[in-house]
């Protein structure tokens, strides 16, 4: 019988090069991405929901992430079965940590020890399908094959439109994870109770003795064709070697189903790299990401390393964050995420008739019912009512009939805040990187069921990290599957700004310090000017640029104008100047634009940023006045009756981008046409 051992495929003559790409799509610190990646694939594979049954019914998904062998490294002599086969390629392999270049220079990669992280998970259903399938369509159809796609898929997932990820990249982190790029697993299957072992590592693409190899390589055995092979507990000659694994390894959830991945000098301290991992990074980011499932009793995370390990379950989340390091998460402070969580425990007994109906389907502009109920509930949200609301809206799926779909919006006002905090939910995985309620001093969770057609639509939109929702994002997958899917993505993700704006009282006059935070803009309202030059660009924690306008030292005095515009929510406020002598009616010409860091803003506005009219349009609000269409889907005319009235707003801009809004007065000249 073969050898288990480690082995990389010969890349063919006329084969081209290529390198693994996935490392550039995540940007995430080493813990926050190690989390949300391997909790998120656990809750999909939860036993409950394989079997179709209601969340948290089988008990809730534990994972469990250990540090201990990190303090306590494997010896050298357990050590080299597992490493037998892999020394010569990492040899090849350029940008390895320091400790260990040393090893390797010494003749022996596991001489002195070998450190290891291990994460395991239960109450899921391993991987299962046939472990011999290469391939997937008509003939081999691979759904439910979690084998097959874990271990011989980049790029690819067979995931469902309810499953938390979607690109199937994200199971790079493991290997990630490793200062050699590699992981071993084992899985005991739900479909037959059997357990495989295998392995994989994502090095580059290297050369040997003049061969060139494949970046992918497996730990398993291998047929005469290179086919690898996992070895299975139902094999007997197998059996002593993956039960003598389970003990090296200390691996606690092995007779149950599930997923156990052993992963060998893990970054943690002392690496060249000051991003590592470690026990309260790991619990930070869990606390961060994943407090919702676990206060709803979906999850319990356990971390073990130096000291007792610590355990995350429903009970005593709210405790144990008083002894965290949270500076890098979420609401920075343990009392924030208390009221939060305490939160979230009141929206868990909500009964049905508790929940305000809202009908977004025409919008929340003035007119509509939504934005009526909504002013009528001022007095409840100035009293610090939790308001609990259910929306109803619609997505259209390309090819078929509208779909209404619904979400859940939770709001309460909070005086203590200096700037307003604001979660997002699809099913069990939170979006991080959507920050849109600074302004307003409350806190608002949206909460998307996994089963709502319009979980599929926001997950279309998600980067491979799953951080944001973005209508700018990957926006082929998202027009492929989806009629007016930017826009749903838009007004979905800044919904609470939305209804704050309503609840709250607008600021009064002009507020150019407020506006130059936001927009860019050429401090002369009313007169036609130069554009002025595109500021400098800076990058935020998703990578994706932010148009940062450059501060004047001192801002200008007020000067009359006949319009001023000021910051609102996710959009811009233009008003009339009020205590003008004189309110004759007047013309002007709206333009706006999403900044760009080089040109005119302006001339490269596209339809698939945003429309102010038509279709999918964003939501504008008009008194002392009207509107009526430009040529271009970023224009409109505006129709001043009466200066000191007049009030146009605009809602619903990516958040993630800068504004560009220009406003000229027409004036009709000798011919009698405006210019």
């Amino acid at each position: 019988m073969p050898d288990i051992r480690w082995q990389f495929r010969q890349i063919p003559p006329g084969v081209p090069n290529q390198e693994s790409m996935e490392r550039e799509l995540f940007d995430e610190p080493i813990n926050v991405r190690l989390v949300r990646e391997v909790i998120q694939n656990s809750l999909d594979a939860a036993i409950d929901k394989s079997q179709g049954s209601p969340r948290g019914s089988s008990g809730p998904v534990r994972v469990r992430f250990s540090l201990a062998g990190i303090a306590k490294p494997m010896s050298d002599k357990q050590a080299e079965a597992y490493f037998f086969g892999l020394e010569p390629h990492l040899q090849k392999t350029p940008d390895l940590e320091d400790d260990v270049v040393t090893r390797l220079r010494s003749g022996s990669l596991v001489a002195g020890g070998v450190p290891y992280l291990v994460i395991e998970d239960d109450r899921t259903t391993g991987l299962n399908g046939k472990w011999d399938q290469d391939d997937d369509g008509p003939e081999q159809p691979a759904e439910g094959n979690d084998f097959y796609w874990f271990f011989r898929n980049v790029g690819r997932s067979g995931k469902g439109e309810s499953d938390n990820g979607s690109w199937g990249l994200g199971k790079w982190v493991i290997p990630d994870a490793s200062k050699v790029s590699a992981y071993i697993a084992v899985t005991r299957r739900s479909e037959d109770n059997d357990v495989l072992l295998m392995g994989q590592a994502v090095l580059n693409k290297h050369t040997i003795n003049g061969e060139r190899f494949f970046p992918y390589g497996y730990y398993a055995e291998h047929d005469a064709n290179g086919f690898q092979r996992p070895p299975a507990m139902s094999d007997p000659e197998r059996r002593p070697f993956i039960r003598q694994c389970m003990d090296d390894f200390d691996l606690r959830y092995r007779n149950a189903p599930g997923l156990s991945v052993i992963v060998p000098f893990p970054r943690v301290d002392g690496g060249n790299d000051d991003d590592y991992l470690d026990k309260n990074g790991l619990l930070a980011a869990v606390v961060h990401n994943y407090f919702y499932p676990i206060i709803s009793g979906y999850l319990q995370v356990t971390v073990d390393g130096d000291g007792p390990s610590e355990h995350l379950d429903s009970s005593n989340l709210g405790d144990k964050i008083f002894d965290l390091d949270l500076s890098d998460s979420g609401e920075r402070s343990a009392e924030g995420y208390s009221k939060l969580f305490r939160m979230c425990r009141y929206i868990s007994n909500l009964q049905s008739d508790e929940y305000i109906d809202l009908d977004a389907r025409r919008g929340f502009q003035e007119g509509t019912q939504a934005h009526s109920d909504l002013v009528a509930l001022r007095p409840r949200y100035e009293a610090g009512d939790l308001l609990a609301f259910r929306i109803t809206t619609e997505v259209r799926r390309k090819d078929k009939p509208r779909e209404s779909t619904s979400y859940n919006v939770y709001l309460q006002r909070d005086p203590a805040l200096n700037e307003g905090h604001d979660y997002y939910v699809r099913g069990t995985l939170s979006i991080p990187n959507i920050d849109l309620i600074r302004s307003y001093p409350a806190r608002a969770l949206l909460v998307v069921n996994e089963d709502e057609p319009l979980a599929a639509l926001l997950r279309d939109s998600e980067p491979p990290s799953h951080n944001s929702w973005r209508s700018n994002f990957n926006i082929d997958r998202v027009r492929k599957n989806w009629t007016g899917g930017p826009a749903r993505i838009t007004s979905v993700r800044g919904t609470p700004a939305t209804i704050l704006r309503i609840l709250e009282a607008a600021p009064d006059g002009l507020q150019r310090d407020a506006l130059a935070d936001i927009f860019s803009w050429d401090g002369n309202w009313g007169q036609k000017t130069a554009p002025v030059p595109v500021p400098n660009v800076i990058q935020d924690p998703s990578s994706n640029p932010i148009v940062t306008p450059k501060r004047p030292e001192s801002l200008p005095p007020p000067r009359q104008t006949d319009l001023t515009a000021s910051r609102l929510g996710t959009g811009f406020r233009v008003s009339g100047a009020t205590g003008r002598e004189g309110s004759d009616p007047f013309r002007a010409r709206l333009e706006v634009a999403y900044a760009i860091p080089n040109g005119n803003p302006f001339k490269k506005y596209r339809e698939l940023d945003f429309r102010l009219h038509g279709e999918e349009s964003l939501e504008v609000t008009v008194t002392g006045g009207g509107v009526s269409p430009g040529s271009a889907g970023n224009v409109l005319f505006l129709d001043v009756a009466d200066p000191n009235q007049f009030s146009l707003t605009v809602q619903g801009f990516d958040h993630l981008r800068d504004v560009r809004v220009k406003v000229d007065r027409l004036v009709p000249d000798s011919t009698g046409k405006e210019e």
